[in-house]
């Protein structure tokens, strides 16, 4: 590698990048090395930098090669008198195409960006420089390498979607069986809706978008009939419910008995909020502001059953006996 021509602009600059200061005396070393015939060993070194800086002294030539070698920067080699001899390293060489300006080619391999030609041997590096006219280039492996994962994440993440909805189009066009045997239990009839939506509210534990659609369509029911009777009752829900409901009491008399206090624990056990699901549809937490049983105060409903002001310790063997 000992005499290949390389920008020393450029030589620098990749320095910098490594975490090393360019002092006034690097700035000698590197012109030293980069312009260099032939391999150098660091007596060689010592004397052609006394030359241009007198004040630079053998430890460090010594310290600074360490350093270089270590960065990357420069190898050492030997040869047969088994002398230490120090050149520019491959990745700092890269090819003779980095000094002569011509434009290197970018190869996609492996999920990883290459510089060179399909099938060479030039070596993989985070940061490039290369001239081309009369202008520097800085291209920025690493980002590219970065953007390029996560489009790739991306792509997987879209496939995931993908199969989700294909999977509740599967789950949608099986339910169809479902909704026409209780459509048949009503024949079909538009006076019958309400007990068709309590059917379904009992088969799903909530009234899906596409079982409202598909029974508008059947029973010739205008849609807007259909939404306006599942959003007028309380009973229907237009959102996926857990398979318990847990209600709590904020009435007057159950409040001043610090229903708050029940509430809140029960939002630390489940970690969910009033109003909200548990991510396993297990449980659906809600308030009212009467359960008909101010005596008990606070009072909560839950799997049919009314319990007073139960501890944490309760609700959690509660909670956990269900299935």
């Amino acid at each position: 590698m000992a005499g290949s021509k390389i920008n020393l602009d450029i030589l620098q600059s990749w320095v910098k990048n490594r975490g090393l200061k360019l002092t006034s005396s690097r700035k000698v070393m590197l012109s030293i090395i980069s312009k260099a015939k032939k391999d150098l060993s660091a007596e060689d070194i010592f004397i052609l930098s006394r030359k241009k800086d007198p004040a630079i002294g053998i430890a460090t030539i010594y310290r600074t090669l360490a350093l270089m070698e270590k960065a990357g920067i420069i190898q050492k080699i030997y040869q047969d008198s088994n002398k230490a001899l120090y050149r520019l390293s491959e990745d700092m060489l890269l090819n003779k195409k980095l000094s002569a300006g011509k434009p290197i080619n970018l190869i996609r391999e492996n999920n990883r960006i290459k510089i060179g030609e399909p099938g060479g041997t030039y070596p993989e590096s985070e940061e490039v420089f290369y001239s081309k006219g009369n202008t520097d280039f800085y291209i920025n492996m690493e980002k590219i390498n970065r953007i390029q994962t996560q489009i790739d994440d991306w792509a997987v993440e879209l496939k995931k979607i993908k199969r989700e909805r294909e999977i509740e189009l599967e789950e949608m066009i099986n339910d169809f069986e479902r909704i026409d045997r209780i459509l048949e239990r009503h024949e079909f009839k538009k006076d019958n809706l309400i007990q068709m939506l309590i059917d379904f509210q009992t088969e799903y534990n909530w009234l899906p978008k596409h079982v409202l659609f598909y029974t508008g369509n059947k029973i010739g029911a205008p849609l807007t009939q259909v939404y306006s009777i599942a959003s007028f009752y309380k009973f229907f829900n237009l959102e996926p419910r857990g398979k318990y409901q847990i209600i709590v009491c904020a009435g007057t008399a159950c409040h001043v008995r610090g229903s708050m206090n029940l509430l809140q624990r029960i939002v630390n056990v489940l970690k969910i909020k009033p109003g909200d699901t548990t991510a396993d549809y297990k449980f659906t937490l809600d308030t009212v502001n009467c359960l008909g049983c101010c005596a008990l105060g606070p009072v909560m409903l839950f799997n049919s059953k009314y319990y007073s002001n139960p501890s944490k310790k309760e609700l959690e063997k509660l909670f956990s006996a269900v299935t």
